[in-house]
């Protein structure tokens, strides 16, 4: 996926969509199955706000009970979601919920992608329920894809315009990996923080 080496180039927006494209093109979840985790999201993060827009909500006891109007309801949601993915403006109160209808691969990998604009390294995926064995494993195997990436990038022992191609997908990975390492290292400094001296945790570049 190329969307880190577009980074400022490309608008908010564009990014949200990138991701959500790059995720229906290489799982076997379908622009319908993102629509649906994406009214799921709405109505879970701002659930007065997705009704006042009309944001279907497809678990309602309404629409539940009646298959024709689920049908209805999921065609207009459908198109509505896109003309979001073609060249529709995403408003910003969608943006949180688009990112948390991703997938947790592209879910992280766009937070990356977005904290990479304030020079802020991205947040863990909730999803992990905060294990450190986890943490470590995805850091592991990131830092074997990072190599595989990097080296592709180095094999000529330099980095220029011919490498342009092998870049995107390298530098997601190593975005992957400084999330991972920051997570680790954060954990054990707090750990050392509560045990050894009582030292504050603070995050150092």
């Amino acid at each position: 996926m190329e969307t880190s080496s577009l980074r400022h180039t490309q608008t908010r927006d564009q990014v949200l969509v990138a991701y959500a494209a790059d995720q229906i093109a290489r799982t076997s979840l379908s622009t319908d199955d993102f629509a649906q985790a994406l009214s799921r999201a709405l109505h879970d993060r701002c659930p007065t706000k997705a009704a006042e827009k009309g944001v279907p909500d497809f678990e309602s006891d309404l629409l539940c009970a009646n298959p024709s109007e689920f049908l209805k309801a999921g065609g207009r949601w459908l198109k509505r979601v896109q003309r979001l993915l073609d060249d529709q403006e995403i408003p910003a109160w969608v943006e949180e919920a688009w990112v948390e209808a991703l997938e947790p691969e592209w879910r992280e990998r766009c937070i990356n992608e977005l904290a990479s604009r304030y020079g802020l390294i991205g947040a863990r995926s909730e999803g992990v329920n905060g294990c450190p064995v986890s943490a470590f494993g995805q850091l592991v195997a990131g830092l074997g894809e990072a190599v595989e990436r990097c080296s592709a990038v180095l094999a000529d022992g330099k980095i220029d315009e011919q490498d342009v191609p092998e870049l995107p997908a390298a530098i997601d990975r190593l975005r992957l990996v400084e999330s991972k390492s920051f997570e680790m290292r954060r954990r054990m400094e707090n750990e050392l923080a509560i045990h050894v001296g009582g030292r504050p945790f603070r995050v150092v570049g």
